[in-house]
């Protein structure tokens, strides 16, 4: 039956008696050299010709439909060989396309078998009993195919399978139909004639056409027949496994794997790992069922269903629990449950692996190869890591007494199990620290005791050997018990192995912290815990009153200085040690030397300085007990120039200050105040001192000094909260010396730095222009004035309203602006011409007086009411001191004044109002100031005026001015 499938592939090229031996192959490869081409193709022609000749001469004759079949070949080889000319000349001209040696873009041959195929046509029509007309619709198929016609070619394959009888060509047609079908995605068509190709099992094409037709059944979701075509298909491939023979384009290996992953795709499709289990329960002896679960767990895990993947891989568990393959299936079941982030059930799954699958389980015992125990060795050896570690991990998060417990569980199982193992030394330092975390001390320090002795070259050796100290020291604070026993103190500073020193330590716990301190010392001198080790070791000798040991190891401090943070607390202690046992001078000198060696360190030098100088400091303090400011103040100055320690010296010197202040020598206290920002430019007290040196020098009219410190606070830092009162003070006594531009640019540098101020920064605003209107700049006083309202009228658009009051004074000063301007136009001639003029300048007085009240601010509101009267009787009197007509009579000037009085009259009576309604308001609200007494006086007057100008009908003599 092989031999069978074999020789098929030939068997068909043997029919015609008249067949010729095929000179030329039938495809593109193996082309020759062109010279041996045209010869081939000379020869070609001649066999055409003569061929074509001879049936020209004998069309009808029985030997006419071999002819014409032979002929058809012939066709066929000169289209190929012309097509392969062709396509050696396509191929050198792209080449020269490439090379940029031609633009044009050559045509792509195409093999032309239309001669063929009308020769094999003209067989069928002309002689439709010919015997081997199956051969001929096969010929014909397959020229169609090759021209890529394969619509055509299909139509003659089915032709065929209605006129052959020949088994070999049916099963081909029938392959040839299932898999242009295939192609094509029509399923069912596919199917039909597949399965007529897998009735018989032994044609060469059954294995490519049962995997195609599972391959189908799977693409219309007929799982379980694809599932079982591929079983079949396996099967078959298993009988056959010694053939070395390719099906198709694949191998027999290719296909067989490809059914495995088919029958894996099925079952993900189509009820899932239970249903292929169910499947490959009666199947398990088979080694396609552990590949199919395989490659099913690989599907599910990619398609990111974890849960259907671990319970594939719980099958392949059940199925095979001693298989080489278990551990790996256990850990991929792992791994899924870390994808699908269940932690705790990937814990569980870890907990497994350990249990079952590391040394001295029934599967690590079944399985000796030591390729295979390695690898679960390695995994399991790493998941007892991970549950060690990962417990210790959320214990130290959750702060949780339990996980701690569960971590010293696996980590002592772990040195159970792999006690040789390269992490063995860091689970051992883990375990005392998990004992250290849950505050069993005594635990902790015999882990760390053990790590010492079993893993003395552990990169932790040093970490372990610091937290043992901090273990007893732990233990130290626990134990409140005291047995006052001696203990001794063995190789003290690594002095000799037979050195002994006794001391009293409070109890056992802290002879233990004192000797492990030693101990951690002399092996690990380099360590930068060491000399934190050494500080803490001296504090206990210290406590426990061995101030001569204590001094010792504050001395092997002190001589390390190199990157050393604890060395001033060292030279301070070893002070303080020599002060009790009562060496005074060598205290004094190490005292000294500190502040000498650290002078930026405050804590330690401040203390040291205050021993140094305290008799100095206490002699000026008994000073003041006894009443004596004046001593004590020169005292304090005294010492505030001797002090070698800068923040006595700063003290000092500000208690000077502060005495001589109350001595009432202001300008002596200044001046101390002054000399902080020479002496102690860095001080934090620094802004003060000069804004009480200011204040002082204000208080005796040195303003220019006073100008000058306070400027100093506001450079320093203007953000302080000194800064804008000092700017401000600056300003005004610059404005006192009449330094009016300085004023003024400090004035401005307020309102632009200290916006969020609205009330200082109208008055800084306020003040600016004011000396400008002083000066009488009045141009500038007035965009002064006027930038002043819009930022008035922009703090209250933004929700700030500032005090009113300085607004309401820029207004009445703008309003005064105007009212100069007003009466700088005089009516002289062209009279028409300045009248109009003086009467729109007196419109903006009027206006802008009004929009001074507007703030009802009493001081403006009643100062604008008076210069608006005021302005209308300027604007009458400025009628009635017009130039009169020249050359008129008296009879007609007498005419003329009158007419001009009853002019004027609307405008006094209009002042007269406006002085009554301000002094009416006024006395509504008790407001009593010079414009309302003003106001009366102007109103007594004008009254006066008015009652005379009635009687005369003229205006009163005295009411006209130069140009009468």
């Amino acid at each position: 039956m092989r031999g069978r499938r074999i020789k098929f592939y030939k068997k068909w090229m043997s029919f015609g008696v008249f067949a010729l031996a095929l000179t030329l192959p039938l495809t593109l490869s193996g082309q020759e050299s062109p010279s041996s081409d045209i010869q081939k193709l000379h020869d070609l022609e001649s066999a055409i010709q003569n061929a074509e000749k001879l049936l020209h001469k004998y069309p009808d004759n029985d030997f006419a439909p071999n002819l014409m079949f032979q002929l058809s070949e012939l066709y066929v080889k000169r289209a190929t060989l012309t097509f392969q000319r062709e396509m050696f000349v396509y191929e050198e001209a792209e080449r020269k396309l490439d090379a940029g040696l031609i633009d044009t873009v050559p045509d792509i041959p195409y093999l032309d078998l239309a001669q063929a195929i009308d020769m094999s046509l003209q067989i069928l029509q002309r002689f439709p009993a010919v015997p081997f007309r199956d051969k001929v619709t096969y010929r014909i198929a397959l020229y169609y195919s090759e021209q890529g016609d394969r619509v055509k070619a299909a139509e003659y394959y089915v032709r065929l399978t209605k006129e052959t009888k020949d088994p070999d060509l049916l099963e081909e047609c029938y392959f040839r139909l299932g898999e242009y079908f295939f192609d094509q995605k029509d399923y069912s068509s596919t199917i039909k004639y597949y399965s007529q190709v897998v009735e018989s099992w032994d044609n060469p094409f059954f294995d490519m056409a049962l995997y195609k037709l599972g391959w189908s059944y799977y693409n219309v979701d007929d799982f379980a027949k694809a599932i079982s075509t591929f079983v079949y298909l396996i099967q078959d491939l298993e009988l056959l496994k010694d053939v070395e023979a390719a099906t198709g384009d694949k191998s027999k290996t290719d296909l067989r794997q490809e059914a495995i992953e088919y029958i894996a795709a099925c079952f993900a499709e189509y009820g899932g790992p239970y249903k292929a289990g169910d499947f490959l329960s009666q199947r398990r002896d088979k080694e396609y069922a552990t590949q199919v679960l395989v490659h099913l767990a690989q599907i599910f895990r990619k398609r990111n269903f974890y849960a259907q993947s671990i319970e594939t891989l719980t099958i392949l568990l059940d199925f095979y629990p001693l298989s080489p393959a278990a551990a790996d299936y256990q850990k991929q079941i792992v791994d899924s449950y870390e994808l699908a982030d269940d932690k705790e059930a990937a814990e569980n799954e870890r907990a497994k692996l350990v249990e079952k699958y590391s040394p001295g389980s029934l599967w690590f015992e079944t399985n000796t190869d030591e390729t295979i125990r390695a690898r679960a060795d390695t995994v399991a050896e790493e998941y007892l890591y991970r549950l060690g570690s990962e417990a210790q991990l959320r214990a130290q998060t959750e702060q949780d007494s339990l996980q701690y417990q569960q971590a010293i569980g696996w980590y002592k199982f772990y040195l159970q199990k792999f006690p040789q193992a390269k992490r063995a030394h860091k689970v051992q330092f883990y375990l005392a620290e998990s004992y250290y975390d849950i505050e069993d001390f005594e635990s902790a320090v015999t882990a760390y005791h053990e790590f010492a002795v079993r893993y003395p070259q552990s990169e932790f050796g040093e970490t372990a050997a610091y937290h043992r100290i901090l273990a007893y020291d732990r233990l130290t604070q626990h134990r409140t018990e005291v047995d006052s026993s001696d203990f001794f103190l063995f190789n003290f500073l690594a002095k000799g192995e037979s050195a002994v020193d006794i001391v009293m330590a409070r109890n056992d716990a802290q002879a233990h912290l004192l000797q492990a301190s030693n101990d951690f010392y002399i092996f690990y001198p380099f360590s930068p815990w060491a000399q934190g080790v050494l500080m803490n070791f001296g504090q206990m000798l210290y406590d426990i009153k061995r101030y001569d040991l204590a001094h010792e190891v504050y001395q092997e401090v002190m001589n390390k200085p190199e990157d050393n943070p604890y060395l001033v607390q060292a030279y301070f202690m070893s002070g303080q040690c020599q002060y009790k046992t009562d060496n005074f001078e060598g205290a004094e000198q190490q005292f000294t030397q500190l502040t000498r060696l650290f002078p930026d360190s405050t804590k330690y030098v401040d203390p040291a300085n205050k021993l140094i100088a305290s008799a100095r400091f206490r002699k000026a303090e008994l000073y003041l007990t006894t009443g004596d400011t004046l001593m004590a103040a020169i005292a304090f100055e005294n010492v505030s120039n001797t002090a070698p320690d800068s923040l006595i010296a700063e003290r000092a010197l500000l208690e000077a200050a502060n005495h001589y202040e109350k001595l009432g020598a202001k300008a002596k206290a200044a001046a101390l105040f002054e000399q902080m920002a020479k002496r102690f430019p860095a001080s934090k007290l620094l802004s003060q001192s000069l804004f009480k040196a200011a204040t002082l020098s204000e208080e005796i009219e040195e303003w220019g000094r006073a100008a000058g410190d306070y400027l100093q606070v506001y450079k320093l830092d203007h953000l302080t909260v000194l800064a804008p009162r000092a700017l401000m003070a600056a300003a005004r006594c610059n404005e006192t010396i009449e330094n009016y531009d300085v004023a003024r640019e400090l004035y401005g540098e307020y309102a632009n730095t200290y916006i969020t101020d609205p009330d200082r920064v109208m008055e800084a605003s306020f003040k600016r222009a004011e000396i400008a209107y002083n000066q009488q700049d009045f141009d500038t006083a007035g965009e002064e004035f006027k930038s002043l309202l819009e930022s008035y009228n922009k703090f209250v658009k933004d929700g700030v309203t500032p005090e009113p009051f300085l607004v309401a004074n820029a207004q009445f000063l703008l309003a005064e602006i105007s009212f100069k301007h007003f009466q700088d136009i005089k009516l002289t001639p062209p009279v028409v011409r300045k009248l109009k003029r003086k009467r729109a300048a007196f419109q903006q007085v009027v206006r802008a007086y009004t929009s001074a009240a507007k703030y009802k601010v009493a001081e403006w509101t009643t100062a604008a009411s008076f210069k608006i009267g005021k302005t209308f009787e300027e604007f009458g009197q400025a009628l009635l001191d017009s130039p009169r007509p020249a050359n008129l009579s008296p009879e007609a000037l007498d005419q003329y004044n009158k007419k001009l009085w009853e002019n004027v009259l609307p405008f006094k009576e209009k002042a007269q109002k406006t002085y009554e309604a301000n002094i009416r308001n006024a006395a509504e609200n008790n407001i009593e100031n010079n414009w309302i007494l003003e106001s009366r006086k102007r109103l007594a007057e004008l009254r006066n005026e008015l009652d005379l100008g009635a009687l005369q009908g003229t205006p009163p003599a005295d009411s006209y001015g130069a140009n009468q």
